[in-house]
């Protein structure tokens, strides 16, 4: 097991230097791959090329050794380029025609430091994290907030320098060496996951449906938020003391809006954790929702809703809480478990939040419908038809934390 800290920095220029120097590893990956393959006779096919076992070797050999980065630092470029390899060929394999491998050069790349690169020091200044730079280089210092927890550092066994959205953050991954306990039931547990309801559950008897109507409103208002500063900042000269104050404003409120979507997430997840270990579910079916994006032709404003829609983030999230406290978290394909009835199996696409069925006059909720036929699509029941008189689903709110009142 993993977890990650995140620890923001001030605006230094040596941090846009180094990621510059990682991206300068990553480009010379590009171009000794079509090297590569040139010298193996495909010269205009690289879209279509397999790279064969030896590649990696080659390219590790004739790789430059005058990066300014540490040597595992080039390495763990190195190796996320061939990550990205194999998640195209993996695309590939299975029918998905628009993958393309990594072919774009960077000006900006994710640098990393291995556990041995990576040293914290406390003395009478304060408290020290020293990143470990290439040959004939001092070691990058970065002072750490007062309130950093020195107890376990021998734990963290890699740090990234991350940019995103106009600033730069420490990632620090700590390895957890405890055993995760072991599931308190055998029960299975049904997720669809939904843009309007972030997740409709089912476990054999019922149906809750977490309520996403404060996240919604969380990303309509970052929505507005943003069009209104990229307004104002399109009425001004470009890098003006004005547009530097405008562009600082708004990140800034996007930042705080980001947090607060991710605040909503993660309280509604743990309230999905704490269903889970009440109710005695062993394993949580999450519906797999891989290239929907590639369907979406619905108008301007439902795409922009549907493009927001973080699924695998959630997804994400759901799975590291669940697995903390053992509980298995599968996927399954949920094509057509919001349109099958679970009474008598006929097809029929619903079209607004309520199933109902022509053929046995089956009437319930499209998400939890989607929910009951990813659980027993998973236990292979999806044939097994249910009681046609269910318990209606229950609502799940995110109360959201107002601002205190003066007395």
């Amino acid at each position: 097991m993993q977890r990650t800290k995140t620890l923001n920095l001030p605006e230094r220029p040596v941090y846009s230097q180094i990621c510059r120097d990682a991206a300068r590893v990553w480009n010379e990956c590009l171009d000794l791959m079509h090297v590569y393959q040139y010298q193996h006779g495909y010269p205009h096919v690289h879209h279509h090329f397999t790279f064969g076992k030896d590649c990696e070797c080659w390219l590790d050999k004739r790789i430059s050794k005058k990066h300014p980065l540490h040597s595992q630092s080039v390495q763990t470029v190195r190796r996320r380029y061939f990550q990205a390899w194999r998640s195209y060929r993996t695309h590939r394999r299975n029918g998905n025609t628009d993958a393309m491998p990594p072919h774009k050069p960077r000006e900006h790349f994710t640098n990393a430091w291995l556990k041995s690169a990576i040293r914290f020091e406390l003395n009478l200044l304060g408290k020290y994290l020293f990143l470990a730079m290439g040959k004939g280089r001092s070691a990058l210092q970065i002072k750490l907030p007062a309130k950093f927890d020195m107890s376990d550092v021998e734990q963290v066994v890699l740090v990234e320098l991350v940019y995103k959205n106009g600033r730069y953050a420490l990632h620090m991954v700590y390895r957890d060496d405890a055993e995760p306990p072991d599931a308190t039931g055998d029960e299975v547990l049904g997720v669809d996951l939904g843009e309007i309801h972030p997740m409709v559950t089912h476990d054999g008897k019922e149906t809750l449906i977490f309520n996403g109507r404060y996240i919604r409103s969380l990303y309509r208002l970052r929505n507005k938020a943003l069009a209104h500063f990229q307004r104002l900042i399109a009425n001004c000269d470009k890098f003006s003391r004005r547009y530097r104050r405008l562009v600082q404003r708004k990140w800034k409120r996007l930042h705080r809006l980001d947090r607060q979507i991710m605040d909503a997430l993660h309280k509604q997840t743990s309230k999905l954790r704490d269903v889970c270990i009440r109710r005695g579910i062993g394993t949580v079916v999450i519906g797999d929702l891989k290239g929907i994006r590639r369907r979406m032709k619905y108008g301007r404003r439902a795409n922009q809703k549907l493009h927001q829609w973080a699924f695998g983030k959630l997804a994400s999230v759901i799975s590291y809480k669940c697995e903390a406290v053992g509980i298995k978290v599968v996927s399954c394909d949920e094509a057509y478990t919001s349109q099958t009835c679970p009474a008598c199996g006929e097809r029929r696409k619903p079209t607004n939040r309520n199933y109902r069925c022509k053929a046995c006059g089956f009437t319930y909720h499209r998400d939890g419908v989607g929910a009951i036929n990813i659980r027993k699509k998973y236990l292979g029941q999806l044939t097994v038809p249910v009681a046609a008189a269910m318990i209606p689903p229950r609502g799940i709110r995110v109360i959201p934390r107002l601002p205190s009142c003066p007395a």
